[in-house]
């Protein structure tokens, strides 16, 4: 039922239930392990100094804890993820590096052996030991629980048309340390997500709402209201017009949901160095170049401490600052490994540059909408085509306005397509109010966390019914 449904929280809801796969086990850490763990990178880093001087070593462990509702059961599911990364650059200049998930002092010796690393250190100076942050309070899983069953306490709940409803909380603590010969840092982390999710049919086919708030900090914040439970279950209610709407170019409001979607696109497919080595698209994007209206500036700031994707320094261990990617409609940065956003999922993974908090400037004005077109909401997700501007934004729903009202009328499953800058650089209003939406994304076997602070924003686009594969 729940594949049929598309239910983007079924598999981390079974998992969380303990029906998902079995976790493969890892080696477990001892309770205190901060100087232990600082030791063995330490004597890691000085040993891999023989082959060059830049080596870095990355540790991190990672505790989840997840309790989940739905309309057949309740449960509360832990993972330990532990693990170390070295890295050491050999003689051509490339990095080479090893991966362990044994964080003991006998996985990083091995690591170091892997890598051609000396027998035994020699005596070298590192940076004084940073403070260590206190420990968070252990998780309160009855707490857990209790968040996770408030969840599904709302009014729509009982609605006839309503199929399916769940629950998750879930709580992420990660410690991270990074040495190399100039740095010696060390971060703990603790992010706590609230996600709800409502199903319903609507004639033969199913619509899916979803509400999520994250943050960073204390677990006993508030997370999902009332308020806005009912309305997620209003959205799965929603009443689609039978037939079909004219495809064509309109004018467009785009709320929050669906402006993440077009920036995080934005920022992936164009504002990394990575994106930038198409060489097609390094020459049509150099700093300074126009790429959206003037009304928009968009700021990467992993320093909003209490953001959900914020971070202290990156998986390379050089400090992570606030970088401004536009700055009135202009391009003005981009995310790499200087601006502190070379980022491994799971801190473990494939090292790539990414966004951590991205914050896109509000409006002045707390009136924004279109006079005659379409308002888009709703879940969404926007793919931009490789070493293109060419973007296709999927959207849950469009509702036809006319004269600045809505008429009622509503249709599911749309597609806005267009060129990024095109798209953006025919922007004509700005809300004044954001909204924050958090992402935790399962790549490569670890999670990324990011979060993004957006108002609603009026275009022009063509606008379609949603193609989907033959």
């Amino acid at each position: 039922m729940l594949g049929q449904l598309g239910a983007a929280s079924a598999s981390t809801l079974l998992w969380a239930l303990g029906c998902g796969p079995a976790a493969r086990p890892t080696a477990r850490l001892p309770t205190v392990l901060g100087e232990e763990v600082r030791a063995w990178l330490r004597d890691a880093v000085a040993r891999l100094a023989a082959v060059d001087p830049g080596a870095h070593a990355l540790a991190v462990t990672h505790e989840r804890t997840a309790a989940a509702i739905d309309v057949v059961g309740a449960g509360l599911a832990q993972m330990r993820r532990d693990g170390a990364v070295l890295r050491v650059r050999g003689a051509d200049g490339a990095w080479r590096e090893h991966v362990t998930d044994v964080l003991t002092a006998a996985g990083i010796d091995e690591a170091v052996r892997r890598l051609g690393g000396a027998a035994r250190a020699t005596p070298r100076g590192f940076p004084a030991a940073p403070v260590a942050t206190p420990a968070p309070a252990p998780v309160d899983e009855a707490l857990l629980r209790d968040r996770a069953a408030a969840l599904l306490r709302d009014d729509a709940r009982g609605a006839s048309r309503i199929v399916y409803a769940a629950g998750l909380v879930e709580v992420d603590d990660v410690t991270r340390w990074s040495i190399a010969a100039t740095h010696d840092r060390e971060e703990r982390r603790r992010r706590v997500r609230h996600r709800a999710t409502r199903a319903a049919w609507n004639g033969t086919r199913p619509v899916i709402a979803e509400a999520a708030r994250g943050w960073s900090g204390d677990l006993r914040r508030a997370g999902l209201d009332a308020a806005r439970l009912r309305a997620t279950s209003e959205e799965a209610l929603t009443l689609v017009t039978p037939g079909a709407f004219a495809a064509g170019v309109y004018e467009v409001e785009l709320a929050p949901t669906v402006v993440a979607a077009l920036i995080e696109a934005t920022v992936a497919g164009l504002l990394t160095t990575a994106a930038l080595r198409h060489p097609a698209l390094a020459r049509r994007f150099a700093a300074g170049a126009a790429l959206a209206a003037p009304l928009l500036t968009l700021t990467d700031d992993p320093t909003a401490a209490d953001s959900y994707g914020a971070i202290g320094f990156d998986d390379e261990g050089a400090a992570a600052q606030p970088v401004t990617l536009i700055e009135g409609g202009l391009l003005a940065g981009r995310l790499d490994a200087a601006a502190g956003r070379a980022r491994r999922p799971g801190h473990l993974g494939p090292l790539a540059p990414g966004a951590t908090h991205l914050v896109l400037a509000p409006g002045t004005s707390g009136v924004v909408g279109a006079r005659d077109g379409w308002r888009l909401e709703g879940r969404a997700h926007a793919a931009i085509a490789p070493g293109t501007t060419r973007v296709v934004i999927a959207v849950a729903r469009a509702r036809e306005v006319r004269a600045g009202s809505l008429t009622g009328r509503v249709f599911a499953d749309v597609e806005l397509v267009g060129e990024v800058d095109a798209l953006l650089g025919a922007v004509s209003a700005v809300g004044a109010e954001v909204e924050t939406l958090v992402r935790r994304d399962e790549d490569a076997g670890g999670a990324l966390w990011r979060s993004l602070a957006v108002p609603a924003l009026v275009t022009r686009g063509a606008l379609r019914a949603r193609r989907r594969a033959a």
